[in-house]
């Protein structure tokens, strides 16, 4: 989304805090760094922090940081302002005065980490006074530790820290963000809202959304264009939930259904270790009196 049409979708304790986060953090004019998969709502973040603070009058700048010295120019972006003649005429003087927002910032190389942290600690500080928004995957800090990202430079980046959940991380959330999406789509390509039938919901609360929000978005985009009118179909869902294990026991009652399962891992600890009571005991965390009760309450003769 863009910014001005910023919402961050959710209702979980974990997104609550973010938006707490974005509203204490907004007014102020410390460097912040903005943490979190992709697909999480980076730049949303990014953007609203423009939108509700002191600066939104001003530029908000974009670098894409996994692209400079490939297909963008770091001269381009940073100019002169490290040598001598104009301290003016990169990119990045766009957000004098504004936000500058490296995106992606884990991924520039050696060269241009320290390039950025001496334009950071010195000109920005004289010349340009922009406030200093990043976003990174949460693997910066592990980064860090491999000497794969120069600390100093973290350090000034991040003076102040928003993580954002994965949407794994906060099932709770994906009922009310898929039906945000749904009504949205359906207004879109002017269709009527369906019900959502239990075969769907079940499988998008059952997956991982790699992609977080992002795949969700899409999932959603591609069921209403693909479902027939008035319905959705799980047969346009572009990913497959592997079966439940367990799936055969939902119609059973609940003591048979734990005794189905005792018995299979009892079955496999014994066969892992060819009938070795003590040790199959070790790895069920159980003691051995308490295997032997259960091997002859389920009839374990055989126990190979």
């Amino acid at each position: 989304m863009g910014r001005g049409k910023s919402k961050i979708l959710g209702k979980s304790a974990d997104i609550n805090r973010v938006r707490r986060s974005i509203r204490a953090m907004s007014k102020q004019d410390e460097n912040v760094l903005i943490t979190g998969e992709a697909g999480t709502g980076r730049a949303m973040v990014a953007g609203l922090l423009h939108e509700t603070g002191n600066r939104n009058n001003k530029n908000f700048v974009t670098i894409q940081c996994s692209a400079l010295g490939d297909t963008i120019d770091v001269e381009k972006v940073f100019g002169k302002s490290l040598k001598e003649g104009s301290p003016n005429d990169g990119t990045i003087f766009k957000a004098q005065d504004g936000i500058l927002y490296f995106e992606n910032v884990d991924q520039l190389d050696a060269q241009v980490q320290n390039k950025l942290y001496n334009f950071i600690s010195t000109v920005n500080k004289s010349a340009l006074n922009a406030r200093i928004i990043s976003s990174a995957d949460p693997a910066i800090e592990s980064k860090i530790r491999e000497g794969m990202f120069n600390n100093d430079l973290f350090q000034v980046l991040d003076e102040l820290r928003i993580n954002i959940p994965s949407v794994r991380d906060r099932k709770q959330d994906v009922p009310f963000v898929f039906s945000h999406f749904l009504d949205e789509f359906c207004t879109e390509f002017e269709k009527p809202v369906p019900t959502v039938p239990y075969d769907i919901f079940e499988a998008i609360l059952e997956y991982d959304w790699p992609g977080n929000v992002a795949e969700l978005k899409n999932t959603v985009r591609n069921l209403v264009i693909m479902s027939p009118e008035g319905e959705l179909s799980p047969e346009y869902l572009p990913f497959r939930v592997q079966p439940n294990p367990l799936e055969a026991l939902a119609s059973r009652d609940l003591t048979s259904a734990v005794g189905e399962v005792e018995k299979f891992l009892i079955r496999k600890a014994l066969a892992r270790y060819e009938g070795n009571q003590s040790r199959a005991a070790q790895l069920l965390q159980v003691s051995e009196a308490t295997l032997r009760y259960k091997m002859k309450k389920y009839g374990f003769q055989n126990i190979k």
